[in-house]
């Protein structure tokens, strides 16, 4: 509803417009009146009024005056002047000052309705305008931001590197930072409810937006930028200006203990935070991401989950430690039946890694090639379906998702520990199946029959077929062509090897046979194995 104001020196006027006008009709309502164009102006401070309605001649400031007034000092307000027959002589100050309409004292009930609704319909006008000047600013606005935005990641992730690139585009942006932080933070959720519950990925998001919200109204209070950089993490830029790193540090790792506090009430998820050093100026963001991310790495040697940065010792480790080394050196004790060897120098390698903070990428690596070596002694797929890990892509998720050395090695270890069960329980104790798997390894390149073996080991050839099939679940004839392809793949890594060299060193004088028999057991032939090996050496 639309608020009126009445001016008129005359109060009979006055009460007369407001009792025989229909304002109700026309959707406003009179909040006040006036004897002068002094008294609107003191009642113009306390009242919200749309539209004036004034006589022109008053004494003290006439009605000209008060449009003059309002012209310069409220001008969203819309002045409606009274007016006798011998006033129109105003009519060029008044429409100076923008009045809406001229109304004849004679009969004003008639003309007053339609001056309002001509103010009205000017006042929509305005009000559209300054919503679609809004709007537009806002547009503006969040463009700006967009491109902010897009320019600290850009420099974060290293995309704009040149020191002037970067010094142009701060100040084209506003972008000030000084002695400040990156809060680099990570959010994990528990891969095996996420499969299991539908609602999960709704419930992440949700946990995302608290962290984010969280973040915000704690560093309200400092310059700061958030940046979602993907669905799972998040970086702050925070500014302390002036202060000292040491209490700046304490202010932040309080901040994200807090957050941690909040995400034990999520049980599904799990946070890991990393802070940077503090830095200057734009032209080291890319440095300061780094030392949040390399930070963050913190929280998987020594479970700590709000890590501060600290620089890394250059360790080199020695050769027998590097981790293919020790990969290499636990299959050997795992080959060698060595189970508990095996487990004791694993723990002694992590806790080196854990304490010379060995990338953590090289640590994974390592336990994937010791879980693929795990599986490779699993011979039959029951011996490996009775693994309580599932199979290898199942270990390799787990291995890969793993947040700690601690856990990494408990992944590693119970693999090794179900390893040393199922081959205890399943290894053949039969000593006919002993020597044949032996014959099998000592001859697989010599012409190699059922019956062979048979005479050697002074069995019915038929009696250790079936023997040999009852105990391990496959025939001579699949034994000796596993061991074959076995080999095979070894001598293909060697590229100066041909394909019908690799088919006679292991026991296959018949290219066209051996290329059928390491399709069969492979998948691949052997010409597409040895240049996909290739392929993946050279990337």
């Amino acid at each position: 509803m639309y608020k009126v104001m009445i001016v008129d020196d005359e109060a009979v006027i006055r009460k007369g417009l407001i009792c025989f006008i229909d304002w109700h009709a026309l959707d406003c309502e009179v909040v006040c009146e006036a004897g002068d164009g002094l008294e609107a102006v003191q009642l113009l401070s306390t009242h919200q009024v749309d539209i004036i309605l004034t006589d022109i001649r008053m004494a003290g400031m006439d009605g000209i005056e008060l449009t003059r007034y309002v012209y310069e000092n409220d001008p969203h307000i819309k002045v409606i002047l009274l007016t006798a027959f011998a006033d129109f002589s105003y009519a060029q100050s008044a429409i100076q000052y923008q009045a809406v309409d001229f109304v004849v004292k004679t009969n004003p009930s008639e003309k007053i309705p339609d001056a309002v609704r001509k103010a009205k319909q000017l006042l929509l006008k305005e009000k559209d305008r300054e919503r679609k000047l809004i709007q537009l600013e806002n547009m503006v606005k969040d463009s700006r931001s967009e491109v902010r935005e897009k320019f600290l990641k850009d420099a974060l992730c290293g995309i704009v590197a040149d020191k002037a690139a970067l010094l142009n585009g701060a100040r084209a942006l506003g972008v000030q930072l000084a002695d400040y932080f990156i809060v680099h933070v990570e959010i994990h959720e528990d891969s095996a409810l996420r499969e299991t519950d539908r609602g999960a990925s709704e419930d992440f998001h949700k946990f995302a937006d608290a962290i984010q919200q969280y973040l915000s109204l704690a560093f309200q209070a400092d310059p700061h930028d958030m940046l979602v950089l993907n669905p799972n993490s998040l970086s702050a830029i925070v500014s302390y200006p002036g202060r000292r790193s040491d209490d700046c540090i304490r202010t932040l790792a309080a901040t994200c203990n807090e957050i941690l506090l909040m995400a034990e009430s999520f049980m599904r998820f799990s946070v890991s935070i990393g802070i940077s050093g503090m830095h200057g100026d734009v032209t080291t963001l890319a440095s300061a991401y780094a030392e949040s991310c390399q930070a963050m790495e913190g929280s998987f040697y020594n479970e700590n989950h709000v890590s501060v940065y600290a620089p890394r010792s250059e360790h080199v480790p020695a050769i027998e430690d590097r981790p293919y080394n020790v990969a290499q050196q636990v299959n050997e004790c795992l080959q060698a039946g060595q189970y508990d060897t095996a487990i004791q120098r694993l723990n002694q390698w992590m806790e080196k890694y854990r304490r010379a903070k060995e990338p953590v990428q090289n640590i994974k690596a390592a336990c994937l090639l010791i879980g693929t070596y795990c599986f490779k002694l699993l011979e039959t797929g029951q011996q490996a379906a009775s693994i309580q890990a599932g199979d290898e892509s199942s270990l390799y998720k787990q291995i890969q998702e793993s947040k700690s050395i601690h856990s990494l090695l408990h992944i590693v270890e119970k693999l090794i520990v179900e390893l040393s069960d199922v081959l205890s329980s399943d290894r053949p104790h039969n000593y006919i199946v002993i020597e044949t798997q032996k014959f099998i390894r000592e001859n697989f390149n010599r012409n190699l029959t059922l019956q062979i073996i048979a005479d050697h080991i002074h069995v019915n050839s038929s009696y250790l077929s079936r023997l040999y099939r009852r105990e391990t679940g496959e025939s001579i004839v699949d034994a000796i062509n596993k061991h074959r392809i076995e080999i095979a793949k070894r001598l293909l890594k060697d590229p100066f090897k041909k394909v019908s060299e690799v088919a006679s060193a292991v026991g296959i004088d018949t290219p066209a046979y051996f290329t059928h028999v390491f399709t069969k057991y492979t998948g691949v032939s052997p010409k597409k194995y040895k240049a996909n090996l290739y392929q993946g050496a050279s990337r």
